[in-house]
């Protein structure tokens, strides 16, 4: 078995002082821009719509493209982490994010808009996952599941502030001051990396990007996209398009995958521990999603609930999750990994199955306290998921790691989306909604098996060494 010492894998952080602190403060203050700008621009819409003269089929590919675009660039993002420095990519990211929002506010038609918005979620997603690597690279074992569980509280909290931030940008001035918000949030975000040790990467000669593929797996992601804005733009064509589509791109991939190159690195689905936490979090995400996703439409469109009511509703779930991330993160490195996948896994089950069971005319009491579960059970395990994930490869390809694990969180986003449009269509009823849960609260019990699959962290030897349970093969060079 490999053994990785404290020494070779750079670890700065002892816990509680200044310097750890500092180090999680920078990292999360640069991922924190990934979620933002996916929730900030959703309160600009009507904003930008009503400045082009467009309808709302045009607005959802704002939403669409910025989706696709994370979603297909996470694994790449972590290549490049793992060959460059995975601070230095975060930087790169970055100084592209300033200059795409800055052009994104100059915007004189949609169609350059929606390239820009494009390319600004691919320079995001160089951000958020090799934040993650650096905090896997630097962070002892024994405290990585409390680090990661400040880190996801954090991403919470400006995915759940987002709206509310682009709303006060909004009174201040118009729907461009949502793109150019992010270039002194950016400078901010590289002064603080300029003050960290760089990490070295292995080098320009172990990277290997293969572009065909990555094509592939935009057009994966792009046919399921296509299904889930059926029921945003109440437009059948775009579900019988999507799911004509669908299967033509997997088969593309598939066919490339097996006979040229993947940029999804599936060998890292041959670890046991990876394997089921990815799993996981692709289905976790699925029904959180879903229900951020398909409760406002019930509420507004079948309920006639106010825009201010839906969102303290949906809030409940965010502010659980944020409260509850951290404790997940303390008690993971005490009690392990397992434990708390598990118990969050059966608290997400429970709240989804109740869920389904109060779905017939349901009163607000009924949704919120479910959807707190939910947010409970997501908070407690999510630090487990993301640090079973990490250790199931050695550090030294963190990046990478972690940018296969990021993706299947947005695969399992984009999924839910389809999940809701084809079970919804363009006029759902009570019992469309209610089917709705029922869907998902199978997919909560499948997420408890997958969990039981976990077993828990690598044991710190006596003599500070991690055992690490799989080595990694040397990647190919092209």
């Amino acid at each position: 078995m490999r053994q990785e010492s404290a020494g070779e894998a750079d670890l700065p952080l002892g816990q509680g002082t200044w310097r750890s602190i500092e180090f999680q403060a920078t990292v999360a203050l640069a991922a924190m821009l990934t979620p933002l700008n996916s929730t900030m621009l959703a309160v600009g819409l009507p904003s930008i719509r009503s400045h082009f003269d467009v309808g709302v089929g045009e607005m959802t590919l704002l939403i669409s493209v910025y989706l696709v675009a994370v979603a297909a660039m996470q694994p790449v993002s972590g290549r490049l982490g793992d060959a460059y420095g995975s601070i230095r990519m975060m930087m790169v990211g970055l100084v592209l994010l300033i200059a795409i929002s800055a052009v994104s506010a100059l915007a004189t038609n949609l169609p350059m808009l929606i390239l820009m918005r494009g390319l600004q979620g691919a320079a995001t997603a160089l951000v958020l996952p090799n934040g993650i690597a650096v905090l896997r690279k630097r962070t002892p074992s024994a405290r990585l599941g409390t680090v990661l569980g400040m880190n996801g509280a954090a991403l919470s909290i400006a995915a759940a502030t987002g709206p509310v931030i682009g709303g006060a940008l909004l009174l201040a001035g118009d729907w461009r001051l949502l793109f150019l918000v992010n270039v002194p949030l950016s400078v901010v975000a590289i002064a603080f990396l300029l003050r960290l040790k760089p990490d070295e990467g292995h080098g320009r000669e172990t990277l290997h990007i293969d572009t065909p593929s990555l094509l592939a797996l935009v057009a994966v992601f792009g046919s399921a996209v296509l299904i889930g804005s059926a029921t945003r733009v109440e437009n059948p064509a775009f579900l019988i398009a999507g799911g004509a589509l669908l299967p033509l791109t997997v088969a593309a991939y598939w066919l490339r995958s097996r006979w040229g190159g993947s940029i999804v690195e599936f060998r890292f689905f041959g670890a046991r521990n990876f394997r089921a936490a990815a799993s996981s979090q692709g289905l976790t995400n699925l029904v959180m999603y879903s229900f951020l996703v398909s409760l406002p439409l019930y509420l507004v469109d079948l309920r006639g609930v106010s825009d201010q009511v839906v969102s303290m509703v949906l809030f409940s779930l965010m502010a659980a999750m944020i409260t509850l991330s951290p404790v997940g993160g303390a008690l993971t490195d005490r009690v392990g990994r397992r434990p708390l996948l598990l118990g969050g896994g059966f608290i997400i089950g429970v709240a989804t199955v109740a869920m389904m069971v109060l779905f017939d005319d349901p009163p607000l009491a009924a949704i919120i306290g479910p959807l707190i579960g939910v947010g409970i059970g997501l908070g407690i395990s999510g630090p487990a998921r993301s640090s079973a994930a990490l250790e199931a490869w050695p550090r030294d390809v963190a990046g990478s790691v972690s940018g296969t694990f990021s993706m299947m969180r947005y695969a399992g986003a984009i999924l839910g989306a389809a999940i809701i449009a084809a079970l919804l269509g363009p006029d759902p009823g009570e019992g469309a909604f209610r089917l709705l849960t029922i869907v998902l609260a199978g997919v909560a019990i499948l997420n408890i098996f997958v969990s039981l699959e976990i077993r828990d962290r690598p044991k710190v030897l006596a003599t500070g060494a991690i055992e690490t349970p799989t080595p990694v093969p040397e990647r190919p060079r092209p």
